[in-house]
């Protein structure tokens, strides 16, 4: 894919994602601000040449409590966590032979799209953090 001038992302192959979905749960201020459930984007068998969905059955999400403890850990990780405006915490179910339980696909701390198109109640959260940052 390089060689043709293409950008790659390589992440392991989860079965979970077929069945559940990506979760990607969105924080702003160290706090939850909303989530959402989207599908694969490459799914079994499409070439990756071929054209693509960035964010495939994109849908507001209401985390578990087991989706919120595994992403608030991951965040914990990140050093000066507390100070971060924006974070992402994509997640997927894991295998069935280590019980399905979320686990962490990527950890973004830059993201261009917040779908706030899906969650219209949270632009003055997000409009409330920023205006708070830029004034510290």
């Amino acid at each position: 894919m390089h060689a043709e001038g293409f950008t790659a992302m390589v992440q392991p192959y989860v079965k979970g994602i077929d069945v559940t979905g990506e979760r990607a749960l969105q924080f702003f201020g160290g706090r939850l601000l909303h989530a959402s459930r989207k599908g694969a984007v490459l799914s079994l068998g499409t070439p990756y040449d071929e054209r693509k969905v960035a964010h495939p059955g994109l849908e507001p999400w209401t985390p578990t409590p087991a989706e919120l403890a595994v992403a608030e850990r991951a965040l914990a990780v990140v050093p000066e966590a507390a100070e971060l405006l924006y974070a992402r915490v994509d997640l997927v179910d894991g295998e069935e032979g280590d019980g399905g339980e979320p686990r962490v696909m990527e950890l973004e701390l830059v993201e261009p799209n917040l779908f706030l198109s899906l969650h219209a109640g949270s632009v003055p959260r997000v409009v409330e953090a920023i205006v708070a940052a830029a004034v510290q």
